[in-house]
């Protein structure tokens, strides 16, 4: 019987990397505890020292989750506690340096995607803030590490019984998905998605709260709405950059190679630089003067849901002003952009 202690930096934080590890260390039959510091991972092993060699096999890249990266890993052993229970414990509070990574946002999940459009998920129905461990927002809602739900800008959500039942079982892919929430228990919206579509249709100019500011919406094939929007927002000539719904409308926009076409759906959502389709089936005024065009896809379930009415791009622009702060309230939007 050993007990070893392993001290794990990288992205291993909000990425269910301590339920990998809690799963891992109960099909081996092993003891201990894991448990995120201000430094990363923080795991407490004991059993025999053969089931301990497998534990270590495991914590290679190949078997971690689609989302974790260890960056370095120190050992050291421990005497034996003779425990057989694994657990996942409470964050470490302590004052040292905090240096944890955290990943950036990521885009909304397949399964999420799923969860937001099936009738059969009532509680996340057309809820545009679905999420779980594998997508969601991360780093725009952190206040400081370690990552858990008190340190994030949802501490004031208090959970729902069912949320709180994904959220502390360990088998769940929202186990410990710090930004968690439904229609009974999460952040609402003020007005209709519908309504904002109903509005872009009509060549209107709306502001859309996302995950870290504002975004400017509008229909991207409307001349005289791009107009305007380039006098609200002082920018003549400068690329907007285009929100298609699928990949589907973005080859009728652009030409995409398989790298491209990759890029556009991996988890980061970037905004890819393509080369322009000969015959042009949005404004002119998206990209004048230019022959490459700022494309990218959905990245939320509140757009998802957006484009869900909309048959047509978008232009997605931030709503921040030159050399500015970032516009977070309503107040500001209207008085600073006359929409």
């Amino acid at each position: 019987m050993i007990r070893k202690c392993y001290f794990i930096e990288g992205l291993v934080q909000g990425v269910g990397f301590r339920p990998y590890i809690y799963k891992t260390a109960t099909q081996l039959s092993l003891g201990g505890f894991v448990k995120n510091d201000a430094n990363g991972v923080y795991i407490e092993i004991e059993g025999a020292k053969k089931q301990i060699k497998k534990f270590q096999k495991k914590l290679k890249q190949k078997n971690l989750p689609k989302l974790a990266y260890i960056k370095s890993i120190k050992t050291k052993k421990s005497k034996p506690l003779y425990k057989e229970q694994f657990e996942i414990i409470q964050s470490t509070k302590i004052n040292a340096k905090k240096i944890a990574n955290v990943l950036p946002d990521i885009a909304i999940c397949k399964d999420c995607i799923s969860d937001i459009i099936s009738l059969s998920h009532k509680r996340y129905y057309n809820y545009f803030a679905t999420t779980c461990t594998n997508c969601g927002p991360r780093y725009s809602i952190l206040q400081t590490v370690p990552y858990d739900r008190e340190n994030t800008s949802m501490a004031k959500f208090k959970m729902c019984q069912e949320c709180k039942k994904e959220y502390t079982n360990p088998m769940d892919r929202r186990y410990h998905a710090q930004p968690i929430s439904c229609h009974n228990c999460g952040p609402k919206l003020n007005h209709s998605i519908k309504k904002a579509a109903k509005k872009i249709k009509k060549g209107k100019i709306v502001a859309i709260k996302g995950i870290g500011g504002f975004h400017i919406v509008c229909d991207a094939t409307n001349d005289k709405t791009l107009q305007q929007l380039r006098e609200y927002k002082n920018r003549p000539n400068k690329p907007f950059a285009l929100m298609v719904k699928n990949i589907k409308w973005a080859k009728r926009v652009a030409e995409i190679s398989k790298k491209e076409k990759k890029l556009l759906k991996s988890k980061e959502a970037p905004i890819v630089i393509l080369k322009k389709q000969k015959r042009l089936l949005i404004s002119q005024y998206v990209a004048p003067k230019i022959d490459r065009i700022g494309i990218f896809l959905p990245y939320t379930p509140l757009q998802y849901l957006l484009f869900g009415y909309l048959k047509k791009p978008i232009i997605a622009t931030s709503a921040n002003l030159g050399d500015e702060p970032i516009i977070k309230d309503i107040s500001d939007i209207k008085s600073k952009l006359p929409l």
